[in-house]
């Protein structure tokens, strides 16, 4: 949902931005000290509207524009990180700041982790903070969204050249290498009687090498974009690069799909399928496990797509507590960016029993 702005004239008659403000709180102290803050000191700069439950934010999310979400964790119906990740899936693109109390602090830093723009602790709460931390948190956002903006569409320049150097491979370079085999077997077959053996040796030799970089250059073509992508699909492409993994590597791959999953937007399934790739990927270079499953279904609007593995998990400091990534190259970063780009969620848990990479988007119906 974008943020807009409602309009109102300040006491010199200059009209301005009002922030339009959901509080979702329970506490009726907390309430009027927001109210107060918002409202009476500040009416020329914010709107606001007041919650008690959460499924009434999430109402209010569906049906009115919100510039910013002020969130209580702990709420008549809904408590802890659920509370964050119901709020921010329904409406990814809208700011949340965390209404907190001290004793809470890892809930709140996996709610910022996964894409909350502030917390605030109520008992140190202060009408000058408030207001600023309000304008930083919609300043970090707008940042942010134009970070994301630019970084999707690199990510959608990246998809359309590897799409376009597959196609070059498979219509040049692939048919290049075919002809030349077959020049070769003529060759072989016209060959002079005098050196016969050593002449036939040598082009067995260049045929083999030919048949080689042919396959090679299938494969890389195929890893570049999987054509079955765009001919079936998520499904169809998940089901072939499985089949063609477990073949290579030697690990048995357990899918979970649904068989419901209709075609979704071109970015969603080339974002999902690379998350997926990447994984196996990651699974049969450093987990050294046997085994990996991969789960896709659709579920209350989102399609969530989830790898795992038996292995022996990531190596410590690399993920910090399931979110964060210090260190794996740009792999685990390129998938996790590649799904908050399009408004989604990403998650890795790892401990000794093996590795989870979940990635959910929200799909358009």
């Amino acid at each position: 949902m974008p943020a807009t702005v409602e309009l109102a004239k300040n006491s010199t008659g200059l009209v301005k931005e009002r922030i339009k403000v959901l509080l979702v709180e329970d506490n009726e102290g907390y309430t009027y000290f927001v109210k107060d803050v918002l409202l009476r000191r500040n009416p020329d700069s914010f709107t606001l509207e007041s919650v008690s439950r959460l499924d009434a934010g999430l109402d209010v999310l569906s049906h009115r524009d919100v510039d910013i979400v002020l969130l209580d964790l702990g709420l008549p119906d809904s408590a802890g990180y659920e509370t964050f990740a119901r709020a921010h899936r329904k409406s990814p693109s809208t700011p949340i700041i965390i209404l907190t109390v001290l004793d809470d602090n890892e809930l709140v830093m996996k709610s910022m982790r996964c894409g909350a723009q502030d917390y605030l602790v109520k008992d140190a709460l202060d009408p000058s903070l408030l207001v600023r931390a309000i304008r930083y948190a919609l300043e970090r956002a707008r940042a942010k969204r134009a970070l994301r903006e630019l970084s999707g569409r690199l990510l959608q320049s990246q998809d359309e050249e590897r799409r376009r150097v597959a196609r070059d491979l498979h219509e040049t370079t692939a048919q290049t290498l075919a002809a030349l085999s077959m020049n070769l077997s003529l060759l072989e077959d016209a060959c002079s009687v005098e050196h016969k053996e050593r002449t036939l040796e040598l082009l067995a030799r260049c045929r083999e090498l030919a048949n080689k970089c042919s396959s090679e250059v299938r494969t890389t073509s195929y890893l570049l974009h999987p054509p079955l992508l765009d001919e079936l699909g998520l499904l169809g492409a998940v089901r072939d690069y499985a089949d063609g993994f477990a073949k290579r590597s030697g690990i048995r791959v357990d899918l979970e799909l649904s068989k419901d999953l209709c075609r979704l937007s071109k970015e969603i399934e080339t974002s999902l399928f690379r998350v997926m790739q990447e994984s196996l990927v990651n699974i049969h270079r450093h987990s050294g496990s046997k085994t990996a499953s991969i789960s896709l279904g659709m579920a209350d609007g989102w399609v969530t797509l989830v790898v795992a593995d038996s292995g022996s998990g990531l190596p410590p400091g690399t993920v910090v507590n399931g979110s964060g990534i210090i260190s794996m190259g740009v792999g685990i970063p390129g998938m996790r960016e590649r799904i908050i780009q399009l408004g989604g969620m990403f998650e890795i848990k790892t401990s000794e029993a093996g590795t989870e990479v979940t990635a959910s988007l929200p799909v358009a119906i």
